[in-house]
């Protein structure tokens, strides 16, 4: 944890420069919500993770072992560093087409820095709210001055997919609203600066059951 914390000082307190010596990963793609070459070091490897400055808001994701389907839980460790962009970031499960030419289309679970929280399907023109956004007490949120850490995990099973924030369930849709299988990655918006220090995915061979009334 003492490294991380220093990483992530280094990644708040380096020149642009610096930060844009650092490579991308070649091993993951990207696509802006506009038509636009990724910034000099937007997206860098930054050991322990990744560290990420948006201009327009994006998709990251995996270019190969990034797709899931069957029953399966996604976790990872956000670091949110000081700025006033009040957008989203999170996960995303998306469509397997979602390298295609057109509009992507992909289902968020997604937080706020004022400590809100969405599940926000995207298809073509404005994304749909299959949870509203709304203030949960177990997200840290923090003012534009503020550090802050946030663990995010989606657990997708037959029935529901649901959204926990550092070990608490927030809220659950039907995973028949979200299709659940294809592309997974991370969910960032406009000029956002952050640092994410891990991305775990877990599949499940055996069944969940199901309660029955």
């Amino acid at each position: 944890m003492r490294r991380l914390v220093t990483a992530m000082l280094v990644a708040l307190c380096a020149p642009a420069l610096l930060i844009a010596q650092l490579k991308t990963p070649a091993d993951w793609k990207w696509r802006q919500d506009t038509q636009a070459p990724l910034a000099e070091g937007a997206f860098v490897q930054m050991p322990p993770g990744w560290h990420v400055t948006t201009g327009p808001g994006m998709l990251l994701y995996p270019s190969s072992h990034g797709e899931v389907d069957g029953n399966y839980s996604l976790e990872a460790e956000i670091f949110l560093f000081p700025g006033e962009s009040t957008e989203e970031y999170g996960l995303f499960i998306g469509r397997r087409d979602i390298d295609s030419s057109a509009a992507p289309e992909y289902v968020a679970f997604v937080l706020r820095r004022d400590g809100h929280a969405a599940i926000l399907r995207q298809g073509t023109g404005s994304p749909t709210a299959l949870s509203a956004w709304q203030r949960h007490a177990a997200i840290l949120a923090g003012k534009p001055a503020d550090n802050v850490k946030n663990v995010l995990r989606i657990d997708v099973d037959p029935v529901n997919a649901t959204l926990s924030v550092n070990g608490e369930k927030l809220v659950s849709v039907p995973r028949a609203g979200i299709g659940g299988d294809g592309r997974i990655g991370f969910r960032i918006g406009k000029d956002m600066n952050l640092h994410i220090s891990s991305l775990n995915v877990t599949r499940r061979l055996a069944s969940v059951p199901v309660k029955k009334d």
